[in-house]
C-alpha cells in the first residue's frame, strides 16, 4: 500500500517538476537576453578610440596585370602553347589595304522632320549622332553622322578622324 502511495505521488510530482524546470529555463534565457540587449549596457572601452580592423576597412580588389610577351622565352599562351600569334613585334605594321577616302560617300537624300532629320548615305539611313557601316567601292567603312542640315541639303560626317560635308546632288 505504501508503494502505491509513493508511485501515485511520484506521478503527480513529475508534471510539476517539468513545469518548474521550463519556468526556470525561460527565466534564465530572459535575463541573459535582457543583459546583452540592454541600452544601459556600455562597453568597457567607452571613450577609447579603436584602431580600424580588417573587417571595417574597405580594401580595393587587386588589379590584374597582363604582360604580352615579345618572344617565346618570356611566356606562352596557356590555351594554345604552339601558337605564335601572341608575340608582339617592335616594328610597326604597315597597312596594305586600300585607303578609303570620304570621296566614296554620296548623300542620296534627306528626309524626316525638323526635330528628327534622316540622311541616306550610300543607301544607309542615318540620324544625327548615329554611327553605321557603309558599303563603298573599296569595302565597308565606319561612318558617323555628326549633323544634318535639311535647309541647305548638307550632312556633316566623320570617318576616322576626318570630317567632311556631303551635299545633295542636283536632280538631272
Amino acid at each position: 500500500m505504501i508503494a502505491q502511495i509513493d508511485a501515485m505521488n511520484l506521478r503527480q510530482l513529475q508534471p510539476r517538476a517539468v513545469q518548474i524546470s521550463l519556468t526556470l529555463a525561460t527565466l534564465v534565457l530572459t535575463l541573459s537576453a535582457a543583459t546583452t540587449n540592454s541600452p544601459t549596457a556600455k562597453p568597457a572601452t567607452e571613450g577609447v578610440r579603436s584602431e580600424p580592423t580588417p573587417s571595417n576597412v574597405l580594401v580595393p580588389p587587386p588589379q590584374s596585370v597582363f604582360v604580352i610577351p615579345k618572344k617565346s622565352s618570356e611566356g606562352k599562351d596557356p590555351f594554345f602553347p604552339g601558337s605564335t600569334r601572341v608575340y608582339v613585334s617592335d616594328t610597326p605594321v604597315k597597312s596594305t589595304g586600300p585607303v578609303v577616302s570620304v570621296g566614296d560617300l554620296s548623300l542620296k537624300g534627306i528626309s524626316g522632320t525638323a526635330a528628327e532629320p534622316l540622311a541616306i548615305i550610300n543607301n544607309t539611313t542615318f540620324t544625327t549622332g548615329e554611327e553605321n557601316d557603309v558599303i563603298t567601292t573599296a569595302g565597308r567603312m565606319r561612318v558617323r553622322c555628326v549633323a544634318i542640315n535639311m535647309v541647305h541639303g548638307t550632312v556633316l560626317v566623320q570617318v576616322g578622324g576626318e570630317r567632311r560635308e556631303l551635299r545633295l546632288q542636283p536632280q538631272k
